[in-house]
């Protein structure tokens, strides 16, 4: 019989890709981490993996248990939630994560009405980007996670993860409001290859939005500040010290100094939703935190 907790490990181990970032993840040393792999090689019969050095890469067989996993995790999510909907009424903690305009935007809202429904549970926030939110989210680290991604660049389906579409905001170009680009209802992208921009940190989607919509402009941006944090961007624009994409629900009254255009080649679009392990959409807390978040971005889209 092969043991889930080494199953979860093995999967874990396919989506870190080493020993090291697997035991991070799942608070275990290394060696901790490669006896249990062996464990379930002889638990299994089969060679998982390939070790060269301090390497390792799954074999074949290993990526077929890794499927087999997935639908196995999410059997054994969905039998919790089961039993967890016949408890009665709504206790305990549900666990959300949300990366930073959606923890201030979406997220306060759809807490406060959590709360007003179900008196006795409460919601706990992190603040994480996606690229933190999801991992977080398959390791039973949070419950429900706000995610992004932007049309032209989507995110590969991961069967680890339901998701329920909640709104699709707009990304703007930001120039300061004495640039010449700015007297249009427009922006072409083109007409800012000379420009210094402000991106988000590498390897996250703030940082590939602004790559990929001036490669397809045809030049290579230049980079002159990195920020995650909209305020910040904003600030810096008005300043006139660069020129960004910002979504709109970043956007509030303090954007003093700084236009605000479509782009010329047609809208840029993150398409933002709710997400739950597999399995996992019939928890009650969950299923009722993820109801409040779609009411809000509702009412959000349609203002």
């Amino acid at each position: 019989m092969l043991e889930v907790r080494r199953l979860r490990i093995l999967r874990e181990l396919a989506a870190r890709g080493t020993i090291a970032a697997t035991a991070e993840a799942l608070g275990y040393t290394a060696p901790a981490i490669s006896q249990q792999l062996a464990a379930l090689e002889r638990e299994s019969g089969a060679e998982l993996l390939e070790r060269d050095g301090r390497s390792v890469r799954l074999t074949d067989a290993a990526e077929r248990l890794v499927i087999r996993t997935e639908a196995v995790l999410a059997e054994l999510e969905a039998a919790a939630a089961e039993l967890e909907a016949g408890a009665g009424a709504l206790h305990g903690t549900v666990r959300l994560a949300a990366f930073p305009t959606a923890a201030a935007t979406l997220a306060p809202a759809a807490m406060a009405a959590f709360s007003r429904a179900h008196p006795h549970a409460s919601v706990v926030l992190d603040e994480l980007e996606p690229e933190q939110a999801r991992p977080a989210l398959k390791l039973g680290e949070v419950d429900v996670a706000i995610l992004h991604e932007y049309d032209f660049s989507p995110i590969p389906r991961d069967p680890g993860i339901e998701q329920r579409h909640l709104l699709e905001d707009e990304m703007l170009v930001a120039l300061p409001d004495d640039h010449p680009a700015a007297r249009g209802r427009t922006v072409d992208l083109r007409a800012l290859e000379q420009e210094r921009w402000v991106a988000g940190y590498l390897d996250t989607a703030c940082h590939r939005v602004v790559m990929t919509a001036c490669r397809a402009a045809g030049y290579e941006p230049l980079v002159g500040a990195r920020t995650n944090d909209f305020r910040v961007v904003l600030a810096l624009v008005a300043a006139g010290q660069g020129v960004a994409l910002v979504p709109r629900l970043a956007l509030d009254d303090g954007t003093k100094g700084v236009a605000l255009r479509p782009s010329k080649s047609g809208p840029l679009l993150r398409r933002i939703t709710a997400a739950v392990r597999a399995g996992g959409a019939g928890h009650p807390g969950a299923a009722a935190l993820v109801d409040a978040l779609a009411q809000v971005a509702a009412k959000t889209q349609r203002g």
